[in-house]
């Protein structure tokens, strides 16, 4: 494995998705009385925990599938790769913003205190982004566009859609 094939895109996406998956076991929410001590992590939520952990995983594979084994040839994609990586990541990034703002499931007492891995997992998202971001840079992607503005029907005249 030659490390020195991967771009600086390539080393963000995949250090902040390894890092993701490492803080999805910390402790996003916590409740502390004076007795008693429970604790959540991602892996309590499934849309806004387990999803993005493995979105993660999954552009941490893209990048040692490309980059790092010569062999592999991947499927085409009904859309251009940089454009599948960079959605991919803005999602997860999403879906954790969202559970870092609507908060943990304390049916409606808001005693759950956010916890340290929440707040690090909402740093690697957005190191996840970044680095898709890049890397959508560093492989001239286009994003889709409906028409360059040639859009002449068969009659001569324009179409409207």
């Amino acid at each position: 494995m030659d490390l020195s094939k991967l771009s600086l895109g390539d080393k963000v996406l995949g250090g902040s998705g390894l890092a993701l998956f490492v803080f999805s076991f910390f402790n996003w929410f916590t409740l502390n009385t004076g007795f008693y001590s429970y604790t959540e992590s991602a892996w309590d939520y499934l849309f806004t925990g387990i999803i993005p952990v493995l979105l993660g995983l999954v552009l941490v594979g893209y990048v040692v599938v490309t980059k790092l084994l010569d062999a592999v040839k991947l499927p085409d994609l009904p859309i251009e790769y940089p454009v599948a990586v960079l959605g991919t990541a803005c999602l997860a990034a999403l879906l954790v913003i969202l559970r870092l703002l609507i908060g943990g499931d304390d049916n409606g007492t808001g005693v759950l205190d956010r916890g340290l891995g929440l707040f690090l997992s909402t740093l690697a998202v957005l190191g996840l982004a970044g680095g898709a971001f890049l890397k959508f840079q560093e492989d001239g992607g286009q994003l889709p566009t409906k028409g360059d503005g040639d859009d002449i029907g068969a009659s001569g005249t324009p179409t409207p859609f």
